[in-house]
């Protein structure tokens, strides 16, 4: 599958052609517009997304947002298993970058590497 390629959300362009991405790198950036949309955001499926409370509140727990991260990263269906995830907390800016590692159902390792979740 292609999807465009989006960098912060933005479309991109090259010489005045929109880009593409295609394989793993195009599974990595559905993954990251997951993790970066609030459950229930999208009417189209309210499914999709994460809990960000859990990621963002006083009391983080790792173990639970690794879990709602995983729950969410296996809504796509090209994600067999997610095999490590990283958190780095700016509670100042009341934001997170994640970076985690999974297996496509594939065999192909999808990697995203600070993807944002935060509230504006």
């Amino acid at each position: 599958m292609q999807s465009l390629k989006l960098i912060d959300g933005d479309i991109q362009f090259e010489n005045g052609e929109l880009l593409l991405v295609d394989g793993t790198e195009e599974v990595a950036q559905c993954c990251a517009i997951t993790l970066g949309t609030r459950t229930g955001e999208w009417f189209l499926n309210p499914e999709i997304g994460i809990d960000f409370d859990l990621f963002l509140g006083k009391d983080f727990h790792e173990e639970a947002a690794r879990d709602e991260l995983t729950r969410a990263l296996l809504t796509d269906e090209r994600i067999e298993s997610v095999e490590n995830a990283t958190f780095e907390i700016n509670r100042q800016a009341r934001t997170m970058n994640v970076s985690f590692v999974a297996i496509g159902v594939d065999g192909e390792t999808v990697q995203g590497e600070g993807v944002s979740i935060g509230v504006g």
